[in-house]
């Protein structure tokens, strides 16, 4: 049976990340609704540590769990991918066929965002940096001052890196050009995906687009993700992708062998985890915590230590929490329920989620038992433990809450 819609977009210039994107697809599935690819491989999906298999992620794509957007050319020119220098851009009749006739079959939704496969724009990148690069002759030595030294492999991800080197050769203004051109495509297609946030989960993706958000030319910093401000002005920017990155360290920690994001996707389960993540990344945007400050892993603890069985709470399940850190953590830490109010407000499938399930528990027992992370005597299992696939019982809750405290050491 399907949840209610939670709505948490997500986006991933997957195919960038190469093989061990392809590995962190299943969690990025599990932690967004939807989740928008740019360019998928299909050959990148028979890799054999790819959870989500081929005819899998079809339905995904079917039932609206995964966008994809890409070029026209990528999506329906079978020849042109079957040509292409990069392996990865084989085409798979299974999987892109089936992705040419979802595209085919949505051209008739008025509502791009509506579209389960979108073909982008034509490319302008090439246009946009030539320019940028003849009006900003101050930045562009700063970008060719950065590509003469060794700092380069730490900013520039390694994709872009090697296409500029690739096309600029000797010369450090051509490979400048190059990569602004990716920055704005890049920022294109995140745009082109109407995500609230995408995954950036190497240190030089969030680098890169840190440097290009401190650019002066306005021009430029429109078009490519930028870090989110907080709504205090003095607050530094913050980094949205740094608490992702966090969560999907998170599920990789607590999955199992059972763990099975076909079966979880679409479940109750997976609206909590979608409307508590997004719960997370609210309150940094409207209280203006800093990424820097969150620790995932810790504050699912503290939502699931406020729980337990009946007649014993999680405290004389052998936890180290003291009372007074519990209600540290309860109170001060995490009170999403309080700040969830501004994203409930503007997201009516958050809204209707989070008054669904608050609806049948009394107020003051955290949000953690409203939005059904931890029903009043476990008589319900909880996203993570639905997420690994395995019951919450007095052993495994204290497990997994040490595991969690663990990460957060």
């Amino acid at each position: 049976m399907s949840a209610p819609p939670v709505r948490f977009a997500t986006f991933c210039h997957i195919s960038e990340l190469g093989v061990p994107g392809y590995r962190e697809l299943h969690r990025m599935v599990a932690a967004s609704s939807p989740l928008t690819l740019w360019a998928p491989s299909s050959a990148l999906l028979n890799d054999p540590e790819c959870r989500i298999a081929p005819e899998q992620f079809v339905k995904h794509v079917e039932n609206g769990h995964i966008r994809i957007v890409a070029r026209r050319k990528w999506l329906i020119d079978r020849e042109a991918r079957d040509t292409h220098p990069w392996a990865g851009a084989r085409w798979d009749p299974a999987v892109d066929g089936a992705i040419r006739d979802i595209m085919e079959e949505d051209l008739g939704i008025a509502d791009r965002s509506l579209r389960r496969v979108v073909a982008a724009e034509d490319e302008q990148g090439w246009q946009f940096a030539e320019e940028a690069v003849e009006q900003d002759p101050e930045g562009t030595r700063a970008w060719e001052a950065l590509l003469a030294s060794d700092e380069a492999e730490q900013v520039i991800p390694p994709g872009t890196l090697e296409t500029a080197r690739r096309h600029g050769g000797d010369d450090r203004r051509r490979q400048v050009v190059a990569i602004l051109r990716d920055a704005f495509n890049h920022g294109n297609a995140v745009r082109e995906s109407d995500a609230d946030i995408p995954f950036l989960m190497r240190r030089t993706d969030r680098a890169f687009v840190h440097r290009i958000a401190a650019m002066p030319d306005p021009a430029l910093t429109a078009r490519v993700p930028r870090p989110t401000p907080s709504t205090d002005d003095t607050a530094a920017p913050v980094d949205l992708a740094e608490v992702t990155g966090q969560l999907l360290d998170v599920l990789r920690s607590i999955e199992t062998r059972r763990t099975d994001v076909g079966k979880f996707v679409g479940t109750p389960g997976h609206a909590a985890l979608v409307a508590w993540v997004a719960a997370v990344c609210e309150r940094i945007r409207s209280v203006g915590v800093g990424a820097a400050n969150v620790d995932v892993a810790r504050e699912l603890a503290a939502q699931l230590a406020q729980g337990g069985f009946p007649g014993l709470r999680l405290s004389e399940l052998g936890r180290r929490w003291t009372a007074g850190e519990s209600l540290a953590a309860a109170v001060g830490t995490l009170d999403l329920w309080v700040t969830v109010g501004p994203f409930a407000t503007g997201s009516p499938g958050v809204n209707d989620v989070l008054g669904l399930l608050t609806a049948a528990f009394p107020a003051g027992r955290g949000l953690c038992r409203r939005v059904g992370l931890i029903p009043g005597h476990f008589d319900g299992e909880q996203w993570p433990f639905l997420y690994a696939g395995r019951p919450a019982t007095r052993r495994s809750v204290p497990a997994l809450l040490e595991q969690l405290e663990e990460r957060s050491e």
